[in-house]
């Protein structure tokens, strides 16, 4: 009996410490988070492809791609945005909250687009980027500093 009682209570205690509250893993599920679910305000912002129209600076210069098509942001749920930028391309963060809008550092390609591009003056608007708002079918980017704004136009049009 004292030998059972030795035996025993090792073994209970061995196997209590190999329980746990996990629900089991079934064959054929994966255990993976969802993904993330796109914040109320980034609803206008995603499902879109938005082409750069031009910016018009405080001081009436007009900046205007020969090819909007060719300069594009595209929001992801979950604060991602997808950029061309011309003949580069490229990704990075955003942050919305509000009508404040920030990209965060953007990684893209550096491959030397033909003479006239506009790629340089595309990617240094989005980098002051300080806000986003709606005129019509048209988001509207205002930059740091009243500096002027960014206008793109919905591939939805």
């Amino acid at each position: 009996m004292r030998l059972l009682r030795f035996v025993t209570i090792p073994a209970l205690a061995a196997l209590a410490a190999c329980a746990t509250n996990a629900p089991p893993v079934l064959p054929g599920t994966v255990n993976a988070p969802p993904p993330p679910l796109a914040a109320a305000g980034d609803a206008l912002l995603t499902g879109t492809v938005w082409r750069w129209t031009e910016t018009v600076m405080n001081d009436d210069t007009r900046i205007k791609p020969d090819a909007p098509e060719r300069y594009t942001l595209e929001f992801q749920p979950g604060g991602m945005v997808a950029v061309r930028a011309d003949c580069n391309r490229g990704s990075g963060s955003y942050v919305l909250n509000g009508s404040a809008l920030t990209f965060g550092p953007l990684a893209m390609t550096r491959a030397m687009c033909p003479q006239g591009s506009k790629d340089a003056d595309f990617l240094r608007g989005l980098a002051n980027v300080q806000g986003q708002l709606f005129r019509g079918d048209d988001l509207v980017l205002t930059l740091k500093a009243d500096a002027g704004s960014m206008v793109f136009a919905s591939s939805r049009d």
